[in-house]
């Protein structure tokens, strides 16, 4: 909000702007946009450039040109296109908020992959974690969140990190530039611990990319049997998520103790 000089914000609408922005309704107004400056140009440069200035402004200050671009986004985009947006930066290992993977990116299967390197063990025809590991991964942990913001900085070679848990999410910053997200602080905890016990027991981790890394850690958060932030105990459950332009059902993996989702997976 500070952002927006005194006399626009009357015309602010911060539901839809910022980290509340949505970039399909952005491109498609955008786009609008862009046509009808094209149309004005026709009648004259000038106009093309009054009508550009006042539609990007519009984009900037209410989130969209058009009235109900929401709805109209969601009806006439493709599912595979809202997808692709409706994403945080995956620019860190485990960085998305939500563990949705490209169709065309490869994929591991993490259960496979933590069987073969002892961090789980077959157990009355199910999966669990090993004391052992879950011994080293408490450790970790523990180590972590003592500073973590030095760990995330010294994974994601940041200058300037900085550890935000809003209410959406967990931000990580450099800078004041956003560089990934977590579901929460607990999850960036997890994954901060795990990260080096991984490294020393899958040969070459640090050759894998950072959509496969970020698998089997988002596998292994499956196991945690505790909050990494409190310690309380975590539960399994559905719902409904809706952003502005698509409506998810996913399985969450919460703490019942301080509500920090762990866990996010689409349905």
């Amino acid at each position: 909000m500070d952002s927006v000089p005194a006399p626009l914000r009357r015309f602010h609408r911060p539901e839809y702007t910022g980290e509340n922005r949505c970039l399909p309704c952005t491109v498609a107004n955008t786009a609008i946009a862009a046509l009808l400056t094209l149309v004005a140009g026709v009648v004259s440069p000038v106009l093309a450039v009054v009508v550009l200035g006042l539609s990007l402004g519009a984009i900037w200050l209410r989130g969209y040109l058009v009235p109900g671009t929401p709805e109209l986004t969601k009806r006439y985009f493709p599912d595979w296109v809202l997808r692709r947006f409706d994403k945080g930066p995956a620019t860190g290992v485990g960085a998305e908020a939500r563990v949705e993977v490209d169709p065309d990116t490869p994929q591991v299967d993490p259960e496979t992959e933590l069987l073969a390197i002892g961090a789980v063990e077959e157990a009355d025809d199910d999966l669990r974690i090993t004391d052992e590991f879950r011994a080293a991964w408490r450790d970790s942990i523990e180590s972590v969140r003592r500073d973590t913001a030095a760990h995330v900085g010294s994974l994601l070679a940041l200058e300037e990190p900085r550890v935000e848990d809003r209410e959406v999410a967990c931000i990580v910053t450099d800078g004041g530039v956003e560089r990934a997200r977590w579901p929460s602080e607990a999850a960036l905890l997890a994954d901060l611990g795990a990260v080096p016990l991984l490294r020393e027991r899958v040969a070459n981790w640090d050759e894998l990319d950072r959509v496969t890394q970020g698998q089997l850690l988002a596998g292994l958060r499956i196991f945690a049997e505790n909050c990494p932030s409190c310690d309380g105990p975590l539960a399994f459950s559905e719902e409904r998520t809706e952003s502005c332009c698509r409506t998810v059902d996913v399985v969450t993996y919460d703490c019942g103790d301080c509500g920090a989702r762990v866990l996010e997976v689409e349905r």
